[in-house]
């Protein structure tokens, strides 16, 4: 099986699974490759916190042109695996000399799909775009391709914690890596100015409880597979809410938005965890922190807003200022503006949020540091 992933997770996304007992995990390009049986896919579904999809190889060859692609999805016997009253979609991910178009690449998958069935059954299944029963995946890399199923249908990352149709500038994956990243011991409290949406820290909570990320979530593609056990997928999902946990500190989310606000405080009511998180209005300019804390920043970046020209200068200011013997961890894609923070960072790592590079930086503030103390005195 093939677990995707964003730039920059695999290492976690790595650990996630040897915590399900995957077998020989190896970690690819934005995916983590594992084995195990279908009760390892269904656990790999609801509580991986840094997968966006989990693909079951059906399929494995080389092809060159369009007729052998054609010829080798032909020979996969279709109707062992959906039947023509079902639905399908195809998706491919192409990076290939011989092969230059994803959609090509689909075209060519879906009409062998429905010519097997025409020619055996006289009639075919339908494409569903947009809520299929089954969605198959093609992946060529210069003339080799793999096929796969879908089992998660949707991506990983939809939680269905959102109550509107709120486009938030940070993918679920993202942030559940971020606050992973952050080595947040939850013996901490966490603090998330900016917090918008609420993205950060309904996964920071999901995280401090152990709850899996999508154990609320019905709606799998394996559901509608020939092989599917519903007793074994929903004594699965018992299981893993008996392993849930207590959390005895605080997650404080805070905004100037009422608006992104309301929106955060609905989300984390709809996942259930408002008895840990508390949402607050408050500007983070004029704001004080926690000692002994750890503060996660997403602030505004790439064509979200239009910035003042010192605003990492004050967000670098605040927190020297305000915000002593705390971590901060803030991720951006304003590469020249993170150096317009003031504080040298002890930790860089590379992500990307959508097509934006971005670094995730940690900065120390502590007193004493030698780094802390040089530039509180500039």
């Amino acid at each position: 099986m093939i677990a995707t992933t964003l730039f920059g997770l695999e290492p976690l996304l790595k650990d996630e699974l040897e915590k399900i007992n995957a077998k020989k995990i190896q970690i690819g390009n934005r995916c983590v490759y594992f084995t195990g049986n279908n009760e390892l896919m269904y656990r790999a579904n609801i509580q991986l916190r840094t997968a966006l999809k989990i693909l079951k190889e059906i399929s494995i060859f080389k092809s060159k042109n369009e007729h052998e692609l054609y010829k080798n999805i032909n020979r996969i016997k279709w109707d062992k695996i959906m039947t023509t009253s079902q639905t399908f979609s195809v998706t491919s991910t192409v990076n290939s000399k011989y092969f230059s178009h994803s959609n090509y690449v689909s075209l060519v998958t879906k009409d062998a799909i429905v010519d097997q069935f025409r020619k055996k059954y006289n009639k075919r299944p339908s494409v569903d775009l947009k809520n299929p029963d089954f969605n198959i995946h093609i992946h060529i890399s210069n003339n080799n391709c793999n096929i796969s199923l879908n089992s998660s249908g949707k991506s990983l990352h939809k939680r269905g914690y959102r109550t509107n149709r709120f486009t938030a500038p940070m993918n679920e994956v993202l942030a559940a890596g971020m606050v992973l990243l952050s080595g947040w011991n939850k013996q901490q409290n966490l603090i998330n100015p900016m917090c918008g949406s609420g993205t950060l820290i309904i996964e920071a909570g999901l995280i401090a409880k152990n709850r899996a990320p999508n154990i609320f979530r019905n709606n799998f593609s394996f559901q509608n597979w020939n092989d599917y056990d519903n007793i074994l997928f929903n004594n699965l999902k018992i299981d893993i809410r008996n392993r849930e946990v207590e959390f005895q500190n605080n997650i404080v989310g805070f905004d100037i938005s009422a608006s992104a606000i309301a929106m955060a405080r609905q989300s984390v009511e709809s996942i259930k965890l408002n008895d840990i998180i508390k949402i607050q209005g408050k500007n983070f300019f004029k704001s004080n922190g926690e000692e002994n804390s750890i503060i996660l920043i997403n602030p505004p970046y790439g064509k979200r807003i239009a910035l003042k020209q010192d605003y990492y200068k004050q967000l670098g200011d605040t927190l020297k200022q305000n915000y002593i013997n705390t971590d901060a961890w803030i991720i951006s894609s304003e590469l020249e503006q993170l150096k317009k923070i003031g504080l040298k960072p002890s930790k860089k790592i590379k992500l990307f949020n959508g097509a934006l590079e971005c670094k995730l930086v940690k900065y120390e503030l502590y007193k004493g540091s030698k780094k802390f103390n040089k530039f509180q005195s500039e």
